[in-house]
This record gives structure tokens, sequence and C-alpha cells, in this order.
């Protein structure tokens, strides 16, 4: 069985960290096929963990056979149950004893492994840890078949996990690429997939914690301008600026002008091919602007004017039951709210900056800032820090698809395009 197939296997069973990976496997089992009655004796003794007496088990064997060509194997198995018995200078001498007799050997790779985890955690000496890290690096990258065997593997692993990452199954996300880290050791591992396994788990992470976040947790980290690279970030603009199609596709919500000259929101069943949609006036909702779906295409959120005021509102498509989230005489109420991918936030335009409201909750129609009740600490929304540039009403907002940036667009008087990026984070202060 090659290098590959022997790395494959034991991948696949995740039973072993990469030292079992990266080279043959020096369980006692493969040896014992090998040895005489004492070594087998050695090798069921060393299973039940019978430390003491698989040391003299090993050490007759060696006595009887100098020159048996098992002896690095045996080594390192003697080096094994030394450090199992908390003995480490008898460790740190079997371990030397292979480097310096058998420096080309499978089983030399793992000692330089394991005397940089002995002095880590063990001795406690962060500096010798690092020389024998750097030693195993070496012996890693002169040995190119070793090279050409691991790397597929860590590509492969982390493709699955980026895979999840795009599902938005963030936890699955963090445990798979964070088992990179548990499967190869960090001291075989190129800087720049180090780098990038560890920016997919970090993502991951905040992916989740402003899923999970209450809105009043959440605070703006960092404001730039938006460039090309950040496109794929989000999803693509709907290209029918008219006709919005439900996450699912089985419905289609517009604005449109009613007989009455007032615009109302409209819903239709997705038709078939070649066919028109036929759009029911929803009659709730006269004045409203142009809505947004949630992500599980259960509600629609819109901003519409109502006499002299404007309301924040949320449509149930199912009972047609509304809910007024926020509502104000100003005209600076933004029109293009929008769900997070968690579907239980919205982001809104007002007064210039960006709120947040959790959506989902029993919340009270908030009056320009107070709840219904007056108090503000009764508000259900939050502003974020304030951003540079003052947003206009008309800015439209979309969040990335892992929920961690707001994109905000505008057009100023000049008509001049602003198109600005907003990155989140997770605070336990509360920031109101």
């Amino acid at each position: 069985m090659t290098i590959k197939e022997r790395a494959r296997k034991l991948l696949k069973s995740n039973q072993f960290r990469l030292i079992a990976v990266l080279i043959p496997f020096l369980g006692v089992s493969v040896a014992c096929q090998f040895f005489t009655d004492s070594i087998e004796t050695g090798a069921d003794l060393d299973r039940e963990g019978k430390n003491a007496e698989a040391i003299q088990a090993y050490q007759d064997y060696l006595k009887n056979h100098p020159n048996t060509s098992q002896a690095p194997r045996i080594y390192y198995r003697l080096a094994k149950n030394y450090e199992a018995k908390s003995d480490y200078a008898n460790a740190q001498l079997w371990y030397g004893m292979i480097l310096s007799q058998y420096p080309k050997t499978d089983e030399a790779m793992h000692s330089l492994l394991d005397m940089a985890v002995l002095y880590r955690d063990k001795l406690k000496n962060p500096a010798k840890a690092l020389e024998y890290d750097q030693k195993a690096f070496t012996q890693y990258m002169d040995n190119a078949p070793l090279r050409n065997a691991i790397q597929p593997l860590i590509d492969v692993q982390y493709q699955t996990a980026l895979a999840s990452f795009v599902a938005r199954d963030y936890k699955k996300t963090a445990e798979t690429a964070e088992n990179i880290f548990q499967v190869y050791p960090i001291a075989l591992m190129l800087p720049d997939t180090h780098t990038r396994v560890q920016n997919l788990i970090d993502r991951a992470h905040r992916a989740q914690s402003v899923a999970d976040a209450s809105v009043d947790s959440i605070t703006l980290s960092n404001e730039t301008l938006f460039n090309k690279n950040d496109e794929v970030e989000f999803a693509p603009d709907n290209p029918d600026e008219k006709n919005i199609p439900s996450p699912d596709g089985k419905l289609i919500a517009a604005r449109k002008k009613g007989s009455d000259d007032k615009y109302y929101v409209y819903l239709a069943k997705a038709p078939q091919k070649g066919n028109k949609p036929s759009f029911k006036r929803l009659g709730k909702t006269s004045g409203a602007y142009e809505p947004a779906w949630s992500p599980d295409g259960k509600e629609l959120v819109y901003c519409r004017i109502v006499s002299k005021q404007r309301q924040l509102e949320q449509l149930d498509v199912k009972t047609m039951a509304t809910q007024i989230l926020f509502l104000t005489k100003s005209t600076n109420l933004g029109i293009h709210p929008a769900y997070h991918p968690a579907g239980n936030k919205i982001a809104y335009v007002y007064e210039g900056r960006i709120c947040l409201i959790n959506a989902g909750d029993k919340t009270p129609v908030i009056f320009d800032g107070l709840s219904s009740s007056g108090n503000t600490s009764d508000a259900y929304f939050k502003q974020l820090l304030k951003t540079k540039q003052k947003l206009d009403y008309t800015a439209e907002l979309q969040w990335s698809t892992d929920g961690t940036m707001i994109r905000f667009r505008q057009t100023d008087k000049k008509g001049k395009l602003l198109d600005e990026l907003l990155f989140l984070d997770v605070t336990t202060s509360n920031n109101l």
C-alpha cells in the first residue's frame, strides 16, 4: 500500500493524527508479524498499557536480536512507553537514538514531532519545542514525495470545510477546519496553508456569532469602500428590478401602482416557463416601497407611507398578518430594508444610520426610537456606530451571504455612486 493510500485510509477513519497519516503507522500490531514470542508479548503488554512490562519485553528482544531490522520501531515504542510513564529523560534518550542511528527513517520524523510536543507540553521549554518543530519542517520540506502526498489531503479537507461555509453550516465549517490542525501538525504546514485555514475558522466563528446574537450585541468594526473582490461575498443582483422572486422560487413579489393611483405590494405564484405571473394586490400595503423577502420565503418586509408617517412593516405571506416594527414622522426612514441570512434580524436606514431590529420577537411598535411604552430600553433596534458617510433614505442595503457584512449603495445629488462595505462583529457590551 502506498503512502497516499495509507494516508487516505487513515484520514477517512479519522482515528489518528497526521503522525499516522504522514508516514506508515507505527502501531504495535504492524510489527507483531515480524517478531518472536517475546516481542509479541511486548506488543500485547504495550496495547494493554502495561508500560513497564512492555519496556522490559522490548529490551529483552533487542538484547537477543541486536541486529534486528525492526530496531527503529522498537526504539520508538520504548520512547512512547517511557513517555507514558512520565519518564521523560528515558523517552528523550530513545527518541535521540532514533535520530542519531536512523535519521532517514519514518520513525525519525515521528521522533522530531514528538520531541517538540514533549518539550512544549511536558517540559515547558518552548525554545526547544520550536527547534524540533523546525527540524521536522525542514525534513518534511526535503521530502518531496511526502509533501506531494499530504498537500492534496489538506486541500480536500479545506474544500470540505469551505463547502459547509457556503451552505451556512458554520459549526460544521469550524469543526472540519479545526480538525485539519488536529490531523496535520502545524510544524509541517506551509505558512500560507495555515493562514488560509485559520482565517476560515475565524470567519466561521464570527458568522455564527453574528447570526446568533441579538442586535444590541452587534457592532460596526470597520468600514471600507466596496471593490470587485468583494462581489463573491454577496448574492448576485436580481436582474429583474420589478419582480422579486422568493428564495425558494415559488412566489414573486412586486411593487405596482393600483387603480387608485397608489402603490401596493403584489404577490403571485411563479408561473410556468413562457407564462406571465398573475399578481394579486395585498390590500393592507398601500403606499409601500419595494419589499424584501425573508430567507425562508415566509415573510416580506417593506417601508410604506401612511398619512404623514413612515412605517417599517413585516407581512406573513400565508396569513397576510402584518406587524409594524418601526414608525416615524421623519422622511429619513430607508425604503430598502434587508433580512439577515439567518432571518432573525432586519437592517434598515434611519436618520442617516443603519439600524438593526430583531425579527421574530413579539416586538413593540417603536416610535422614533421609543417603544409603545415610551421607554427606550424596550426598543428592539440598535443603531450601529456612525458611518463615515451619512446614508440617504434611498440607500440600498445588502447582507453578505455569511451575514458578517452589509453593503450599502446610494447615489449623491451629483449622480455619483457611493458603494461601501460595513464589517460587523459581536461584543458583550451594550452600545446603544
